[in-house]
């Protein structure tokens, strides 16, 4: 809806003309950016506006002189065919003597945290297999990876496997729920923040939010603001060098001041409303 009204302000421009495209997309699907796989570029969608490109969805079939697409549409006298096609999740080494692995290994939504592999309980893990609709897997495989250390270490210890069986399965269903379509193509489809203050809490290494907005509402504001780096991590909780983070956090940027003060009043609004007793408006974890 944002961009569907960016793209009537001003003169007409071939920017508008994208913009109201991605609008139209994301309404047509029902999405957002909480509940959308975020693409690098808006590439494609210039594309369809501006050089003639068509959007089709799912499979399609090959004929002599055309393909045809699940929507019934077709495309004839097709010269060549670019596979963008991904990858799907193959683990061989493990298909003849632990097929169980090989199935975790294939659908990372059956793993504790997609990370666990129920059936071997703190012995057998797979890290990356987390993506984030925003943001990046080598932050959040770096706390995947912490976890398994402390698991290894002692210093967490997993839940009984039904528990973890249980989670595994709520977990998939609130992915799935909240992604829709984008959660069945990306099968390890996360959301950025939620899935790692969910690790963090099994760690015991939330940031206090609530304190530092009192008492260090500069580092506060960094964090809320600024970019989402695994530092906030390790403010406190077990092996937190609160010092050190502090520093990296006195050193980033924030977001662009307006843009930060308006998410502040909708925050600060939800945090409110929360307290008055409209649990769904309470932020995550402040």
């Amino acid at each position: 809806m944002a961009k569907m009204v960016l793209s009537s302000l001003g003169p007409a421009s071939d920017q508008g003309k994208v913009l109201r495209k991605i609008a139209e997309l994301n309404m047509s699907q029902k999405t957002s950016a909480f509940s959308k796989f975020g693409c690098k570029n808006e590439g494609f969608v210039t594309a369809i506006v501006l050089r003639g490109a068509e959007l089709h969805r799912d499979s399609f079939e090959l004929f002599e002189d055309k393909v045809v697409f699940k929507d019934g549409s077709e495309f004839p006298n097709c010269d060549a065919i670019v596979a963008c096609t991904g990858y799907r999740n193959s683990f061989p080494f493990f298909d003849k003597h632990h097929p169980e692995i090989c199935c975790a290994g294939m659908n990372p939504r059956s793993n504790f945290k997609q990370i666990f592999c129920i059936a071997h309980p703190g012995q057998v893990g797979f890290f990356g297999f987390a993506r984030p609709a925003f943001g990046a897997i080598p932050p959040t495989t770096e706390l995947q990876a912490r976890l398994w250390a402390m698991v290894l270490h002692g210093d967490v210890t997993l839940p009984p496997q039904e528990d973890m069986a249980r989670v595994a399965a709520e977990d998939k269903l609130n992915w799935e729920t909240r992604f829709g379509y984008d959660a069945i193509r990306v099968k390890g489809l996360v959301d950025f923040q939620l899935y790692c203050d969910g690790l963090a809490k099994l760690m015991g290494v939330m940031p206090p939010l609530g304190k530092l907005f009192v008492w260090q509402p500069r580092l506060w504001w960094k964090i809320m603001f600024g970019p989402f780096t695994m530092h906030q991590y390790r403010l406190s909780g077990p092996y937190s060098q609160p010092e050190r983070a502090a520093l990296v956090y006195s050193k980033q940027p924030v977001g662009d001041v307006v843009e930060s003060v308006i998410t502040a009043s909708f925050l600060l609004t939800a945090k409110v409303l929360s307290m008055l007793g409209f649990s769904k408006f309470r932020p995550n974890s402040f």
